[in-house]
């Protein structure tokens, strides 16, 4: 007799980035939703990783790393700007160390709003506004795409944002592994969507959380880089998780980069 192999069980861990509200004269460049894959058996070892990184530069350990803060040098960070370039250079540098020395696999939707504007609004007016829906539908389709080409499952955690929001994405969740993706099956047959039924078997369910989570903090650091790859190729974050294999790209085989990676929407027709 033959056993099967048991598969791994990956946790999603989503952040956004950007604006996603139905407002053309805002000039946002872009939207994203992403993070990071996670094998279970791999979740103690990204606690400890951040845990160090904090000890080492006296964090308050409840202090979450928030990417943002981190670059405007505010809030919770504002000390970063009373350092001198050289010490501020060795804290970007650990932090870039400490992420691509992490056992993840960062993937992402990343949605040009100028792009998405003017392809969707004269067609749909404001009922085009879906720029969350869509970023999460492609990219969680895409993560149990990626597991299921390991055997595997897909647990999905977010940042908790409020009864409203937390609702409205876990809304999102239950309609994708009950009812598949909402996009036209013409423009969409080319992506290999994946049936309903599949979707329901590898989704495992959804749960939000606090940014506490150092996983959620972690895929915070790591969407970044790659929303600004477009306009930014050249960042050193996004540069050091190309090189070190972090990206879900590197671990596709090129056929099946279009169906399973990285998805940038609505950049020059794609």
């Amino acid at each position: 007799m033959t056993l099967k192999l048991e598969g791994e069980e990956f946790a999603l861990f989503l952040d956004e980035s950007g604006s996603a509200k139905p407002n053309p004269k805002d000039e946002a460049a872009f939207f994203a939703m992403g993070g990071i894959l996670v094998k279970r058996s791999d979740e103690t070892l990204i606690k400890s990783s951040l845990s160090g990184f904090k000890e080492r530069w006296k964090i308050n350990p409840d202090t979450p790393l928030h990417g943002n803060e981190i670059r405007s040098k505010k809030k919770g960070f504002a000390w970063l700007g009373k350092l001198s370039q050289l010490d501020y250079e060795q804290f970007i540098q650990d932090l870039t160390d400490t992420i691509v020395s992490s056992p993840v696999t960062v993937h992402a939707c990343v949605i040009s709003r100028p792009g998405y504007f003017n392809r969707y609004f004269h067609k749909y007016g404001a009922n085009t506004w879906e720029m969350m829906k869509s970023a999460f539908t492609i990219l969680v389709e895409r993560a149990a795409k990626y597991a299921d080409s390991r055997n595997g499952t897909v647990m999905v955690y977010y940042e908790k944002a409020g009864k409203t929001e937390d609702r409205l994405i876990e809304k999102y969740f239950h309609d994708l592994r009950s009812l598949g993706h909402f996009f036209d099956s013409t423009t969409s047959s080319k992506y290999s969507p994946m049936p309903p039924t599949k979707m329901a078997q590898l989704l495992r369910g959804i749960e939000g959380k606090t940014k506490s989570r150092a996983e959620l903090q972690l895929a915070d650091l790591c969407l970044y880089p790659v929303v600004r790859s477009k306009d930014r190729p050249e960042d050193r974050a996004f540069v050091a998780m190309n090189e070190k294999r972090l990206l879900v790209d590197c671990h596709l085989h090129p056929n099946d980069v279009e169906t399973q990676g990285i998805k940038y929407y609505c950049f020059d027709g794609s």
